[in-house]
C-alpha cells in the first residue's frame, strides 16, 4: 500500500512541476537552432518569428548551425534539455529528405522530436546572374541543353529540397549542369551574385535585394503552384511534366518536452502565423504562413517521409 502512495505522490508532483513549468514558461531565453547558415530563407524567417515571439514574452537567441542538410542542428536539439528552452527551425530536409538520404542519422526524426506546429511554405526557384543568356525557363533549358557540362548551378547544400529539385529537372529534361553545394544559401547567394556561378537553386529571402536591383532574376518555381508575387515566373513542370517539390518550415521541440510547454508554444506560434501582418511580411521573401495544431503538423510530416524516399531514390542522391 505504501508503494502504492508513493507512486501516486510521485505521478502528482511531476504533474504539479510539469504546470509550473508550463505557468513559468518562458522564464529565461530560448534558444532557436537554425539549420543553415545566416541570410538563408530558413535563417531569415526564423529571425522574423523571432521577433513576433518576443512581442508576446519570449526572448529569443537564434543559434545558426549549418552542416550535413541541418543534421548537424537538429542532432543538438534531439540531445538538448527538454525544458522548451531549446527549438529547432526544422525543414523538410531535417524531418523528411535525410532520413532517405543517409545512410546513417545522429537522430529518429519522428521519436526525438514532438512537433509545435508549421510555421510556412517556402518558395523554390531557379535564379540567374544577369549575365546568364536566358529570361525564362524555357530559354534556360534550352541554352544548358545546347553547352552540356559548361554551366554550374549552386545550391545550399547537398540534398536539400532545393538540389532535388534541379536534379528532377536535369533528370527530365536530360540537362548536364554541375552541381556546387554550399554550406548554406547566404555564401551560394554571394557567389551567385559576384558571377563566380551563374546559377542557382534556393528561396526568395536571400535573393530579395538583388531580385530589386537586377543582378538576379528568377527563371522558374520548382513548386507545383505558382507563386502569387512571381506570377510571370513558369512553374518546372510546364517545362518538364511531373518535375515539382513542396518546401516547408515548422517548429519542434526535444520529445520529452512537458505537454504543456508545447501547448503554450502551439498557441503563441498560431497566434503569430494568424496575423495578417505577419503574412504580409512573409510574402515577399516568398513564404506563406501555414498554421496547423502539433498533432496536424506531426501527421504531415509522417505522410510525407515516404514521398521522400522516392524523391531521393530517383535523384541518386543518396548518400
Amino acid at each position: 500500500m505504501k508503494r502504492i502512495f508513493a507512486a501516486i505522490a510521485a505521478c502528482t508532483a511531476l504533474a504539479s512541476w510539469g504546470a509550473h513549468a508550463a505557468d513559468a514558461y518562458p522564464a529565461r531565453p530560448v534558444q532557436l537552432v537554425v539549420p543553415f547558415s545566416p541570410g538563408g530563407a530558413v535563417d531569415v524567417l526564423a529571425r522574423q518569428l523571432a521577433q513576433r515571439l518576443q512581442a508576446r514574452g519570449y526572448t529569443m537567441v537564434i543559434e545558426n548551425k549549418p552542416g550535413a542538410g541541418g543534421n548537424i542542428a537538429a542532432s543538438l536539439v534531439a540531445r538538448a534539455n527538454p525544458d522548451g528552452y531549446t527549438l529547432l527551425m526544422g525543414t523538410t530536409n531535417t524531418h523528411g529528405i535525410n532520413s532517405a538520404l543517409y545512410a546513417s542519422m545522429p537522430y529518429d526524426p519522428v521519436k526525438d522530436f514532438k512537433p509545435v506546429g508549421m510555421v510556412a511554405d517556402n518558395v523554390v526557384v531557379l535564379l540567374a546572374n544577369q549575365s546568364f543568356p536566358a529570361r525564362d525557363l524555357a530559354e534556360a533549358v534550352k541554352v544548358l541543353k545546347q553547352n552540356p557540362g559548361k554551366y554550374t548551378y549552386a545550391s545550399p547544400g547537398v540534398g536539400t529540397v532545393h538540389q532535388l529539385a534541379m536534379e528532377q529537372l536535369k533528370h527530365a529534361a536530360g540537362l548536364d549542369v554541375v552541381h556546387a553545394a554550399y554550406k548554406g544559401a547566404g555564401p551560394a547567394m554571394s557567389d551567385l551574385v559576384a558571377g563566380h556561378v551563374p546559377l542557382m537553386i534556393g528561396g526568395i529571402a536571400p535573393a530579395l535585394p538583388f531580385l530589386q536591383d537586377g543582378r538576379v532574376r528568377v527563371l522558374g518555381v520548382a513548386n507545383p503552384e505558382r507563386y502569387p508575387a512571381l506570377p510571370d515566373a513558369p512553374l518546372f513542370s510546364e517545362v518538364a511534366p511531373g518535375v515539382s517539390v513542396q518546401s516547408w518550415i515548422g517548429l519542434f521541440a526535444p520529445a520529452a518536452t512537458p505537454a504543456q510547454v508545447i501547448d503554450r508554444l502551439s498557441a503563441d506560434l498560431r497566434a503569430v502565423l494568424q496575423d495578417p501582418g505577419f503574412a504580409a511580411t512573409l510574402q515577399p521573401l516568398g513564404m506563406a504562413p501555414r498554421p496547423m495544431t502539433p498533432q496536424e503538423f506531426d501527421t504531415m510530416v509522417r505522410s510525407d517521409m515516404p514521398k521522400w524516399r522516392a524523391a531521393v531514390e530517383a535523384s541518386g542522391a543518396v548518400q
